[in-house]
């Protein structure tokens, strides 16, 4: 099969290129040539800004083209122009951000999308975000019609991940000696939902060859985890004398400390909808997860030899407590 891969050579599309070479697919990589560009020397690399200049596209037919990179409508409305006539399917990986809002569990495929006010905005913030995701979903249906496949993945964790989100918590623990407090924010039944990008990439490639389209929420585990069970086996694996201090959300929250960038992963009970997305559609299209255990250990091993840059050109953002804002909460907490 041909693939053409969008953004090739950094976390999703980099465990997509892995895959599908490993598995014996022809691929061809449009990316800047800015971040890993020497990695994968038998795909062919086409070296383009997607905001501009899309000559480097010119010539060259494909099955599947795999979207890892389009933030505006605009870019998805000039890549079906570009590829007009010379692919057979294209994926377009979304987010689950696309959604209006995440009333109760189980949300499923069909529930309203989020709308902007001003659809021409291109300011990425928390509040345009899922907006111009939505936008992009319209963007590429309209361009490939019934040709197009939509995943919208939660939060996308495992070897390689730029944002520093999940690796936060996996380097919490991994320094965390025998017998010390490491801080975790309650309510430990409240659910958490996340996908290993290599288990992402395995099913698009799956749809890729087998001819899947339509929508699909993209996260896990197929079996409904709390945070209690994410941190319990972060201890397990990483550091087992380890001593996790429960602390009850409302004085987190009164201390001003911010769900999902000061602690990771973490969302108050009002917000845990978005942790209780459905998958069950993509399931029932092939979806496999690994084990947590899994993703943490190869995450806890990529993380030890991983450079100040992240392996792919991008400096890991500040997320996570400091270690003496945690300590100072842990002294403040109620008892």
């Amino acid at each position: 099969m041909r693939l053409l891969i969008l953004g090739g050579t950094r976390f999703l599309g980099r465990h997509l290129a892995q895959q599908a070479l490993d598995t014996g697919h022809a691929v061809t990589l449009l990316h800047r040539g800015r971040s890993n560009a020497t990695l994968f020397p038998r795909a062919e690399h086409r070296i383009a800004d997607r905001d501009g200049d899309l000559a480097a596209l010119q010539g060259g037919t494909w099955d599947v083209a795999i979207d890892t990179s389009g933030y505006f409508p605009r870019q998805l409305r000039a890549m079906a122009a570009a590829l007009a006539g010379r692919v057979g399917r294209y994926h377009f990986v979304s987010s689950i951000s696309a959604y209006a809002g995440f009333a109760g569990p189980g949300t499923e495929e069909q529930a309203p999308l989020a709308q902007l006010a001003d659809p021409t905005v291109e300011d990425i913030t928390g509040d345009t975000y899922g907006g111009l995701k939505a936008l992009c979903e319209a963007a590429a249906m309209q361009g490939f019609a019934d040709r197009c496949l939509v995943s919208r993945p939660g939060l996308i964790v495992g070897p390689h991940d730029p944002t520093g989100r999940f690796s936060w918590w996996v380097q919490r623990f991994q320094r965390a000696a025998p017998g010390d407090e490491v801080l975790v924010p309650g309510p430990a039944d409240g659910p958490v939902q996340f996908i290993d990008a290599r288990d992402l990439a395995a099913w698009h490639l799956r749809q890729a060859e087998t001819g899947g389209t339509g929508v699909f929420n993209l996260t896990g585990p197929a079996i409904a985890l709390t945070l209690n069970g994410l941190i319990d086996t972060l201890r397990t694996v990483l550091s087992p004398r380890s001593r996790p201090v429960w602390v009850d959300e409302a004085f987190l929250l009164a201390q001003g400390v911010a769900p999902w960038s000061d602690l990771p992963v973490w969302l108050p009970r009002e917000q845990a909808a978005l942790h209780q997305v459905s998958i069950a559609r993509a399931l029932a299209a092939g979806l496999s997860i690994r084990p947590l255990a899994q993703t943490i250990a190869d995450t806890a091993a990529w993380l030890q030899g991983a450079p100040l840059l992240a392996g792919d050109g991008v400096k890991r953002p500040a997320v996570g407590l400091s270690p003496e804002r945690e300590a100072a909460l842990l002294a403040a907490r109620p008892r």
